[in-house]
C-alpha cells in the first residue's frame, strides 16, 4: 500500500532505543510511501516535534532514561501536539497495569511485540487518513477565512465606492453651493453650484483661500466666524441633532461683484486633520423679493384701491390658469377625436372598395386594401384604448351607478359576441343560479366594456373551444363573474405582465391588438370598488375571474364624460369604430349611416363654435353627398 502520487507525504515519528527496531519498523511501514522520522530516545523524539508536525508517534514503552510514558505525557502537555495520536509498541510491559497507564497518558493504542505487520500499517494508514483529511479541513477553512476576508473587503470597498459616488452625486447635484476647505482655510473642494454662483472654474477655486469669497474688508472676519462657530457648534449638533444654524454674510463673486448669501459650516476631524465645509446658499432674489414685499406693503396700506387691483388680477389669472387646466385635460378627448375623423374615412372607403362600390379590384388590390382596413381598424382601437387609459389615469372617469342585474347583462353580451364566437367554431355557455338574480349597484357601460374584453380575448385565443362564464354571489354580498376557456394557457411569470400597458405575449398568446384592454379592463374594475384577477395553467386554459362589491363607491372626476365627449365624442370604445368591434366589416349602407353619424357629431362641435343650426345642416349636406357618391360608385360597379 503506497501513498498516491498526488498526496503530499506526511511525517510519521518512529522513537525506539534499539536501532534494529526501527529499522524493523521502517521495513514495515515503507510500503505507505511516507516520511520516516527515526528519534532514538524521548529527548530526540521532542525535538523532532518541536521542529515538525507528525500525523501518528510510534513510541517504544520501555527506554533509558526518558520512557515512552514520560515522553506521552510531555507531549499531550504541550497544546501544539497533544492531539497526536500515539501507538505504543512494547515486548516487555504486557500487564494490564502498564496498558491502563499508557491508555492513561493519551494513548490511542497498545500493541505487543511480535505484532502482525499487516495491521499496524493499517492502523497507522487510519491515522495518515485522518490526518490528511484534518489538514484538508485546516487548509479549507484557511481558504474559506480568506475568501470571506476578501469578500468582506470587496464588500468594504464597493460600499466605499458607492458611498463616494453617493457623496459626489450629492454634491455635484446640490442645488447650493458646496465649498470645503482645510483648516489653513485652503479651497479643498467644490461643486457645480459653486462655480455657477461664483462664476468661476474648479480648477481656478481649488488651492485658493477661502477668504477670496467674501469682500477684502470682511474676508477674515467672515473667516473667523465660520470657523468659531462650527467649532462651537460641532458639540451642539451631536447633542441635539439638530442641523447647523445658517449665517448671513456678503459674498464676492469672480468678476467683483458681491451679493448677499446665507450658509452654515460644519468641521469634521478626519486622519488628514480638520476639515471645514460651508454650504452657500444665495439669497439674493429672496432679498430682492422682501424688498419688493416691502414697498408693496406700503403701496397697499397707502391705497385701498391698489390692493382692489391687485385682487382682481389675481382672479383674472386664477381664471386663466384654471381655463388652461382646462384645455390641458380635454387635450387628449380633442386629439383622439381628430385623428378618429381620417381614420374612420380610411376604414369606410375601404370597405366600399372591397364591396366593389367603385368597381371591381384585382387579387393585389383587394390584398393591399385589407390589409389597409386591418391597420386602420388597429390604430382606431389604439386610439380608444389610449384616451380610455389616459380618461382613467387622469381621474377623468366618471362613474354613472345604477343596479345590474346578473345574469341579463352577460345574455346580452352572448348576443353581441356570438358572431364572433361562430367564426372561430367556440360555444358559450353561461352557468348562473336558476331561482335567483344576482343584483349590485355598478356601472353597466363600464361593467360591459370590461366583460366584452374578456369574452373577446377568450374567443380569440380560446383555440376554438368551448367558453364558459360561471355567475356567483360572494361571501360579501357582492358578485363574482368567471370567464373560461380551454386555449393555451398562460405561464405563471406572464400572468401579472398581461394586465401592464402595451405588453402583448407570444404567438400562442395574446398576438393581436393594442396590449391596452386587459390594463383598462383592470383599472375599470378597480375604479368599481372590484378586482381583475387571472388564474391559467399552460396548456390548459385560462379564468379570469372579476369580483364586484354589493354596491360600489361613488367616485367624482375633475370632468365628466359629457363634458369630454362634447370636446371629441368617443362615445363606447367598442361601438366608436367604423369597424364591427369583434373583427368583422359593415356593409356599405351601415358605414354610410356611421359616417352620417360622424359628420353630425363633428356639425355639433361646430355648432358649439358658429350656431348649433348651421353645424346640423353643414352635417347633413357632408352626409348626402357622401351617400350620393356611394350611390354613384355603386352604379358604376
Amino acid at each position: 500500500m503506497t501513498a498516491p502520487a498526488t498526496e503530499q507525504q506526511v511525517d510519521i515519528l518512529l522513537v525506539d532505543d534499539r536501532r534494529e527496531n526501527l529499522l524493523a519498523l521502517e521495513a514495515i511501514l515503507e510500503p505507505l510511501g511516507q516520511r520516516l522520522v527515526r528519534a532514538s530516545s524521548g529527548e530526540e523524539a521532542l525535538r523532532c516535534l518541536l521542529d515538525r508536525e507528525f500525523a501518528v508517534i510510534l513510541l517504544d514503552v520501555q527506554m533509558p532514561g526518558m520512557n515512552g510514558f514520560e515522553t506521552a505525557k510531555l507531549i499531550k502537555a504541550r497544546e501544539r501536539t497533544r492531539h497526536v495520536p500515539i501507538i505504543f509498541l512494547t515486548a516487555i510491559s504486557k500487564d494490564e497495569e502498564y496498558v491502563f497507564e499508557g491508555y492513561s497518558v493519551g494513548a490511542v493504542d497498545y500493541m505487543f511485540k511480535p505484532f502482525q505487520p499487516a495491521i499496524l500499517r493499517s492502523k497507522v494508514q487510519v491515522f495518515v487518513d485522518l490526518y490528511r483529511q484534518r489538514r484538508r479541513i485546516a487548509e479549507q477553512e484557511q481558504r474559506l477565512r480568506e475568501v470571506e476576508r476578501q469578500d468582506l473587503e470587496l464588500r468594504h470597498m464597493h460600499e466605499l465606492l458607492q458611498s463616494e459616488a453617493r457623496f459626489r452625486e450629492i454634491v455635484d447635484s446640490a442645488m447650493d453651493a458646496i465649498v470645503v476647505f482645510d483648516a489653513g482655510g485652503e479651497i479643498t473642494l467644490v461643486n457645480a453650484a459653486t462655480e455657477r454662483m461664483f462664476r468661476t472654474t474648479a480648477g481656478a477655486a481649488l488651492g485658493r483661500p477661502v477668504t477670496s469669497l467674501f469682500p477684502d474688508d470682511v474676508g477674515h472676519e467672515a473667516m473667523t466666524t465660520i470657523c468659531t462657530n462650527a467649532e462651537r457648534e460641532r458639540g451642539e449638533v451631536s447633542a441635539l441633532s439638530a442641523p447647523p444654524t445658517p449665517h448671513a454674510f456678503t459674498a464676492r463673486r469672480a468678476s467683483g461683484d458681491s451679493f448677499p448669501i446665507e450658509a452654515s459650516v460644519s468641521c469634521l476631524d478626519t486622519p488628514a486633520g480638520r476639515t471645514y465645509t460651508l454650504i452657500v446658499r444665495d439669497i439674493s432674489e429672496r432679498v430682492r423679493h422682501e424688498e419688493a414685499l416691502r414697498q408693496q406693503a406700503e403701496s397697499l396700506a397707502k391705497s385701498a384701491a391698489d390692493l382692489q387691483s391687485l385682487n382682481e388680477e389675481l382672479h383674472r389669472r386664477q381664471i386663466d390658469l384654471e381655463r388652461a387646466m382646462t384645455a390641458r385635460s380635454r387635450f387628449y378627448a380633442s386629439m383622439s377625436h381628430e385623428l378618429r375623423t381620417p381614420i374612420n374615412a380610411v376604414l369606410g372607403y375601404s370597405t366600399l372598395l372591397l364591396e366593389g362600390i367603385y368597381g371591381p379590384l384585382n387579387e393585389k388590390q383587394t390584398e393591399g386594401i385589407e390589409r389597409t382596413q386591418k391597420a386602420a381598424r388597429h390604430l382606431l382601437e389604439l386610439v380608444n384604448d389610449v384616451l380610455d387609459l389616459s380618461k382613467i389615469e387622469a381621474g377623468k372617469i366618471e362613474l354613472r351607478l345604477q343596479p345590474v342585474e346578473f345574469p341579463g347583462v352577460i345574455e346580452d353580451l352572448f348576443v353581441t359576441v356570438r358572431p364572433l364566437a361562430d367564426e372561430h367554431g367556440s360555444t358559450l355557455t353561461l352557468e348562473a343560479p336558476k331561482d335567483e338574480r344576482l343584483k349590485v349597484v355598478s356601472d353597466p357601460r363600464r361593467l360591459r366594456q370590461i366583460l366584452l374584453n374578456l369574452l373577446s380575448n377568450a374567443i380569440k385565443f380560446g383555440k376554438g373551444k368551448p367558453i364558459r362564464v360561471v355567475c356567483a354571489r360572494t361571501d360579501s354580498g357582492g358578485v363574482r363573474i368567471e370567464v373560461i376557456d380551454e386555449g393555451e394557457g398562460i405561464s405563471k411569470e406572464d400572468q401579472e405582465r398581461i394586465f401592464h400597458e402595451f405588453v402583448q405575449l407570444g404567438k400562442t398568446q395574446l398576438q393581436d391588438g393594442t396590449g391596452l384592454g386587459l390594463p383598462i379592463s383592470r383599472r375599470l374594475a378597480e375604479l368599481l370598488d372590484g378586482s381583475l384577477t387571472v388564474e391559467s395553467t399552460p396548456g390548459r386554459g385560462s379564468i379570469f375571474r372579476l369580483e364586484l362589491p354589493a354596491e360600489a363607491e361613488l367616485r367624482t372626476a375633475r370632468f365628466t364624460d359629457q363634458e369630454l365627449e362634447r370636446e371629441a365624442p368617443t362615445g363606447d370604445r367598442h361601438h366608436a369604430n367604423t369597424a364591427d368591434p369583434l373583427g368583422g366589416e359593415l356593409s356599405a349602407g351601415e358605414w354610410h349611416r356611421s359616417d352620417r353619424q360622424t359628420g353630425e357629431r363633428n356639425a355639433d362641435r361646430n355648432g358649439e363654435r358658429n350656431g348649433e343650426r348651421n353645424g346640423e345642416r353643414n352635417a347633413e349636406r357632408n352626409a348626402e353627398r357622401r351617400h350620393a357618391r356611394a350611390r354613384r360608385g355603386s352604379s358604376d360597379a
